[in-house]
């Protein structure tokens, strides 16, 4: 594939000139039609109205009479081809009108064909830029793409595009159509008078001089609009990811204040934009409307002195209707094209790479995967400000083994490690691979052989199993042959016609051999086996817990989960831990629970029976208000401000307390502040408002958990009896807003472990959630049901740039991408810094003991000499000093050098997303329980607290 022509028009016309000469041909095939569109109410006006057709005054004619004249060389002879039909005056009036209606349908229809056919076009051909734009984005060089800025190549390729994509349609078509509508219109009117011919050319051709040059000035402030448009979205997006130190720095003002300075530089551009516009608007209008004073001065005068009859004067009326809207969209599109090739080629010069060298395919992949070696000669890399950052490295490695690049943060390991993955590809020297130059080596050959893992994993926001398969999407599917369902041969043609890939995503990429399996079952154990290796197993077990299955999709698995509900009490049962979980009874409170999730007794599925919005929804203040139990709440919920006031009165945001008490936040404590206030100056008529705010209030109280002695048995008893009601009251149409918990039933809203366990875990009792999460491990491996919680937790979705997990985590979803596939070669860039010192130890232990017969290369500050080596390359201030062959970690001590290790924290940060482990998902309102609308349960926080430790 070449690169986009930077030639606006050659870049249309190359990749869509089959369809413009398609629509150019319909363009042509109309004219006729329209001219005799133009022609019709002169004839409508002379010979029906004015009844020039019925001569010497008869009554009946002879209308539509068709004859065919040979031309004089011939012969000259005329045949009949239609004798006609005879018409009186008022039937030839009203055959005449109805073929002018039926001919404005027919010009409509080409009109809707034409715009159709441009729409389809330009839809095509907007596709198809899209996709060159992101194809040449994957050309730069990882140095170069660095330096582009992702808001902003995002908002060209998605934002800027669409302008441009809109006039590819018109690129060529619309100038032909309009132009000849135009031109055609004119022609007519100087047939009919000469005079008043030129008199419209002269304004149309004065329009078509003086407001394209009236409107450069537009197109300049048009441009100057578009670039500040695109800092705009570049600096944004720098705010959003700067938040963490924004935060830190309470920078925010100024950064507001920065936003607003933008903003109004670029009020003032749109407003001298607009000035200009609507001035060329108005005296665009006034000469459209100076040619129809014109007609009907001259036109009329000349039809009183004789010289041009009436149905004439009529019809160059008519026609001249006609010629002012295809002028001015002819200016228009002039503009357009000013406007759209400035865009193209400012998006075009920023995505402007050369296409890579198709390269050289590896010459012995089965020889490097039995025995690597890698030459590196005389290497230098250096910064784009031209400091050097390593000098004259060279050394070798002959053999598989443990090759360690040594040396203190930023002394050079970690670039030649970079280098060695193809992530640097601008050096000086060379590295050869088994007697091959990597840099000569087609793109892709390499990542067959090798993997590379480096400080700041990239994920993507999808599943576990999806981010860690992602080395194996490499292998192009096969594409079955016709016959094909009609969906997908239309699929395969539209994207034939864009220049898009015929493959789908959906399609299987896998490729499983590279992996050692042969299905998508046998990957997922390897997976499993990945993790086990990476100490993330347990991770995956706790989240699989959290995760949700359809017992739609999988009725069979459904049931076999409600049957294990009573295997895990009778185990529970059998080990004298009954106490630990509280079971759901639909004729029961449960202590454990919130006052909401007893009421409803179900988990809602989306908002409108969310635990926050429960105060305000209808029908669950209609079940409340019935026996009093609003009151209650009320009270419940005025008595929890007025603990908290006092409790939190002086406490600092952020402190533990808030953490027990998550049911109120710091910003809550002034608004109830105003509300307790209300109440003690004996304003009983209290707003609705604030009542739905105490009952939000003691909708998220747990007496065992918060232990404020406020629920008495009585309120109990209402709750449980409201709660029955509720679910009468629900009407049909609201029934998928809320899954109710059945005994004997799959809750598809709630998570796997709720299910499982069918009650909440007893507050109060040391290691509750640990010995219930043992007894359930063991349950569900006695069941033969524990790799499914397995393979449900590789559905877990981590959320953008993986934010749903902890640093530590991300780093192990990262290494087992790289792991899956085999690779003959594994490059470690401060891959392992997201691990404590003695868990990054034991890791590199087994990732060693793992690549026996491979090469691992390692660049880990700190961990130098943690796990015996085959080879230290040893580096400082980009400088090889020293190459040992074969070594030992320190004997029984088993210490990590952490102070390298936080000194290379230092020079990166370790959290990309901004967060730590102890803010991820250790409140319950941050818990990473997809689609779950009650996220503060103490026993999930537990869950997740136990994954950080």
């Amino acid at each position: 594939m070449a690169k986009i022509d930077k030639s606006f028009f050659r870049y249309v016309w190359r990749n869509s000139r089959r369809e413009q000469i398609t629509i150019l041909a319909i363009v042509l095939a109309s004219l006729p039609l329209y001219f005799w569109s133009l022609d019709l109410p002169k004839s409508i006006v002379n010979d029906a109205i004015q009844g020039r057709a019925f001569k010497n005054g008869s009554a009946t004619i002879k209308a539509f009479k068709i004859v065919l004249t040979l031309p004089d060389f011939l012969g000259g002879k005329s045949y009949e081809l239609f004798n006609g039909l005879d018409m009186e005056r008022v039937s030839y009036l009203f055959a005449l009108s109805m073929l002018f209606f039926v001919l404005v349908l027919i010009n409509g229809g080409f009109k809707w064909l034409i715009n159709l056919q441009k729409g389809v076009m330009g839809e095509r051909m907007l596709r198809r830029l899209r996709f060159d734009l992101v194809r040449q984005l994957t050309w730069f060089a990882p140095e170069e793409i660095r330096g582009i800025k992702p808001a902003e190549a995002a908002s060209m390729i998605n934002n800027e595009v669409e302008p441009i994509g809109v006039f590819i349609g018109d690129a060529f078509v619309q100038p032909a159509f309009l132009g000849t509508q135009a031109l055609t219109a004119l022609v007519y009117i100087l047939v009919q008078s000469v005079w008043l011919g030129i008199a419209a050319g002269a304004i149309v051709a004065v329009q078509g001089i003086i407001i394209p040059i009236l409107r450069r000035e537009q197109i300049r402030l048009g441009k100057r609009r578009q670039i500040a448009s695109r800092q705009l979205a570049g600096r944004i997006g720098e705010i959003v990811e700067s938040s963490p130190a924004i935060r830190a720095h309470a920078t925010d003002f100024y950064e507001r204040s920065e936003i607003g300075s933008r903003l109004g530089s670029l009020f003032f551009i749109r407003l001298d934009l607009y000035n200009r516009k609507f001035a060329v608007k108005f005296l665009n209008n006034l000469l459209a409307q100076l040619t129809p004073f014109f007609f009907y001065t001259v036109g009329g005068y000349l039809a009183l002195k004789g010289r041009l009859d009436v149905g004439q004067l009529v019809a160059v009326i008519a026609a001249y209707r006609d010629l002012p809207p295809p002028v001015k969209e002819l200016i228009d599109w002039d503009q357009q094209r000013n406007d759209v090739t400035v865009k193209y080629e400012q998006i075009i010069e920023q995505f402007d790479v050369d296409e890579p060298e198709e390269g050289e395919e590896l010459a012995s992949p089965d020889e490097i995967a039995r025995c690597p070696r890698i030459t590196v000669d005389a290497l230098s890399v250096i910064d784009p400000h031209g400091t050097p950052l390593v000098e004259n490295v060279t050394f070798s490695i002959d053999q598989p083994g443990h090759v360690t690049l040594a040396g203190p943060p930023g002394s050079g390991g970690e670039i030649v490690a970079r280098a060695l993955a193809h992530q640097i590809t601008r050096w000086k020297g060379s590295i050869c691979l088994n007697g091959q130059d990597i840099s000569r080596l087609r793109s892709g050959s390499l990542a067959r052989v090798m993997a590379y893992a480096g400080p700041e994993p990239v994920l993507f926001p999808s599943t576990i199993r999806d981010n860690v398969v992602y080395s194996l999407r490499r292998k192009p599917p096969e594409l079955p042959g016709p016959p094909l369902p009609k969906e997908e041969a239309t699929r395969r043609h539209e994207a034939e016609r864009s220049g898009n890939p015929l493959e789908a995503p959906g399609d299987d990429w896998l490729d499983f051999a590279a992996a050692g399996v042969k299905d998508a079952a046998e990957l997922d154990h390897r997976i499993l086996e990945l993790f086990a290796l990476l100490g993330f197993d347990e991770d995956i077990y706790r989240l699989g817990l959290l995760g949700k299955i359809r017992a739609a999709d999988d009725e069979q698995l459904g049931q076999q989960f409600v049957a294990m509900r009573e295997a895990i009490r009778k185990r529970l049962a059998e080990e004298g831990k009954s106490r630990l979980v509280e079971p759901f009874d639909p004729k029961r409170y449960n202590s454990n629970s919130t006052i909401g999730e007893n009421l409803l007794f179900g988990e809602p599925v989306g908002e409108v029976f969310a635990e926050h919005n429960l105060p305000s929804n209808p029908y669950v203040s209609k079940v409340i208000e019935a026996d009093g139990l609003a009151t209650r709440l009320a009270a419940i919920g005025l008595r929890l401000a007025e603990m908290m006031l006092e409790m939190f009165a002086g406490v600092q945001a952020g402190n533990p307390l808030y953490e027990r008490f998550s049911f109120l936040a710091a910003s809550d404590l002034p608004g109830f502040q105003e509300i307790v206030n209300r109440s003690r100056s004996r304003r009983r008529s209290e707003t609705s408002a604030d009542r739905d705010k105490l009952i939000s209030l003691a909708l998220a109280y747990i007496e065992p958990r918060h232990r404020l002695g406020l629920l008495d048995e009585p309120t109990r008893q209402a709750i449980v009896s409201a709660r029955s009601r509720l679910r009468e009251m629900i009407p049909k149409s609201l029934a998928s807003s809320v899954e109710f918990y059945d005994p004997s039933a799959y809750c598809n809203a709630a998570p796997v472990r709720d299910n499982l366990l069918f009650g909440r875990i007893a507050y109060g009792i040391a290691n509750a959630q640990e010995q219930v999460s043992a007894v359930m491990k063991s349950a569900l491996a006695d069941g033969g049901f524990l790799n499914t919680v397995y393979r449900i937790g590789l559905d877990y979705q981590i959320g953008s740039h993986g934010r749903l997990l902890f640093p530590r985590q991300r780093a192990a979803v990262d290494l087992a991408r790289c792991l899956v596939k085999n690779p003959a070669i594994l490059v470690l860039d401060d891959a392992l810094r997201a691990f404590p010192g003695m868990e990054a130890k034991a890791i590199l232990e087994r990732l060693s003991e793992e690549f026996k017969g491979r090469l691992l290369i390692t660049a880990l500050p700190g961990l130098d000499d943690a796990v015996p080596f085959d080879l230290k390359v040893s580096f400082d201030k980009g400088h090889l000093v020293g190459v040992d062959k074969g070594g030992e970690a320190p004997a029984a001590t088993g210490e990590v050098n952490l102070s390298a290790r936080d000194a290379a924290e230092e020079k990166r940060s370790t959290a990309p997303s901004g967060e730590t482990e102890g803010q991820t998902w250790s409140d319950q309102s941050e818990q990473p329980e997809q689609g779950s609308p009650d996220a503060k349960r103490e026993d999930e926080g537990a869950v997740q607290r136990q994954v950080a430790e």
